[in-house]
């Protein structure tokens, strides 16, 4: 009864985050903040200035706030690319007939082969992708993870009685899918695509750290790492912790989502 209760209580706190969160991002994109050069070359922190000034005269927190729809967006669309395309590979596999599913497992168990990080920094290094191209590199380099996972729970959803009174009806194959194996797969997949968030979150914030990404794509990372140059002097104290911090909280609030959302798949399991 507690984590039913807990449950009731998260979803509206999910939603109202997402909510927060989409708004936000619409907002700075629509009324992005003044990011030009100046004089003020590596100011301190003040009241002109609150977050201070890159090497440039850039101002910090106009940086923060112009990098902060790209950074989310990067996470939240490569999420959405992931876990689709993860879902889209269990339904081939365990509905599709042996000969598919074999070829789309063979391919998988390739890709998890070779480590898919060393796959993504050979790609940055070479290409220096821009916004679509990075979230295309991070899919292809992250929805295979998950596959395994959903093809247990299309087949556990495909062999509920509902399921095969339905067939038994003459429902057909994407019928049953849309009506009854689908709709039993909300919670998990809720919670695979707040982990998805999360590792593609990260790893976008380390491409653009090491310099991987086009440079003219602003994100909380590429702030970053436009601060290590003056990582020995006393500028690195504005240039790289509020960028830093932005991250965590935004990391903070995906793993907090994942939290909520894996609770409620155990819950909702428990009770299956």
């Amino acid at each position: 009864m507690k984590a039913v209760a807990n449950r009731r209580v998260a979803r509206p706190w999910i939603a109202a985050s997402l909510v927060g969160v989409g708004a936000s991002i619409l907002l700075l994109t629509l009324f992005p903040p003044a990011y030009v050069t100046s004089q003020n070359v590596l100011h301190a922190p003040g009241s002109e200035h609150l977050l201070g000034t890159n090497d440039i005269g850039q101002s910090v927190m106009a940086g923060l706030a112009r990098a902060a729809p790209t950074t989310i967006a990067l996470s939240l669309i490569t999420g959405i690319g992931a876990t689709f395309l993860a879902l889209v590979a269990a339904v081939v596999v365990t509905l599709a007939g042996r000969v598919a599913g074999a070829a789309v497992l063979r391919v998988i168990d390739l890709l998890q082969v070779i480590p898919s990080i060393l796959i993504l920094l050979l790609v940055a290094s070479w290409y220096q992708p821009g916004f679509i191209g990075l979230v295309i590199v991070l899919v292809l380099t992250t929805w295979h993870d998950d596959v395994r996972v959903l093809r247990a729970l299309v087949e556990r959803e495909s062999t509920r009685d509902s399921t095969r009174l339905a067939r038994q009806m003459g429902a057909g194959p994407f019928w049953c899918l849309r009506h009854h194996v689908l709709p039993g797969l909300r919670s998990a997949l809720a919670a695979l695509y707040a982990q998805n968030c999360l590792q593609a979150g990260m790893r976008a914030a380390g491409l653009g750290f090491l310099g991987l990404t086009d440079p003219r794509l602003l994100t909380w990372g590429t702030l970053m790492n436009d601060g290590l140059e003056y990582l020995h002097s006393p500028a690195a104290i504005w240039l790289l912790l509020p960028p830093l911090i932005a991250l965590t909280g935004f990391f903070g609030v995906l793993i907090a989502l994942s939290e909520i959302t894996s609770s409620e798949y155990r819950v909702r399991g428990n009770h299956d």
